[in-house]
């Protein structure tokens, strides 16, 4: 009887908006279902870094580099996904297949840092509603012009503001408390608020503060 190979190992670490799995142990085709079933259980957190430490990992198969892809493309633009290959057997095949080129692969996870990525606003106006656009952000005072953009089109809507966040980087208090000013500062009451997300954690946060939310614009827009 041949002896069974031994499980992964996942250590999963959440510190302020970063989240680090690790996995140790050799991710071969009888080990990959393992792999997406704990990066899927991560990715449904939402961080804003979600870095994927291989470091311990003792080999890396084609189908696990495939799992990797995978997880690049269903993070979504609210997170940064960041690969630590700290050895030969998990930066080797990553190099070879030119994976490194297309994630973002470092050597130390003490260098693995959320990108800064300015935040680009837009507005459009339609009928009687309004889009507010919010894409990108990390740097300081960017939650404060968010809050004067989202005021300014409340000043001018009288039927509805809608408040894509789908891809803004900002943690979900920034968004809250943005929300919640322009809401304050509308004095008029004229119009209301919803925000539009697919992140699970943010549309929590808005159910606990009473602040409407959906998916998309759907066809109120």
């Amino acid at each position: 009887m041949s002896a069974a190979w031994p499980p992964l190992q996942f250590t999963s670490a959440r510190h302020h908006d970063t989240v680090v799995l690790t996995v140790a142990g050799e991710i071969d085709v009888s080990t990959i279902s393992a792999l997406s079933g704990a990066l899927a259980g991560v990715i449904t957190q939402r961080p804003a870094l979600l870095v994927v430490d291989l470091t311990p990992t003792t080999f890396l198969s084609c189908a696990g580099l495939t799992v990797l892809a995978a997880a690049h493309r269903l993070v979504g633009a609210r997170t940064h996904f960041a690969v630590v290959a700290g050895s030969r057997a998990s930066w080797r095949p990553l190099h070879l297949t030119g994976l490194d080129r297309q994630l973002r692969v470092h050597r130390r996870l003490d260098g693995v840092t959320v990108p800064v990525t300015p935040m680009v606003l837009r507005t459009v106006v339609a009928d009687a509603a309004i889009l507010v656009t919010a894409t990108g952000g990390s740097r300081p005072g960017e939650a404060a012009a968010m809050t004067t953009e989202l005021r300014q089109a409340c000043e001018l809507c009288s039927g509805v503001v809608l408040f894509d966040v789908s891809a803004c980087t900002l943690p979900d208090a920034a968004v809250i408390g943005s929300v919640r000013a322009a809401i304050a500062g509308n004095g008029r009451r004229r119009c209301g608020v919803q925000v539009l997300t697919e992140s699970e954690s943010l549309c929590e946060a808005l159910d606990a503060s009473g602040i409407a939310h959906c998916a998309s614009a759907g066809p109120s827009w």
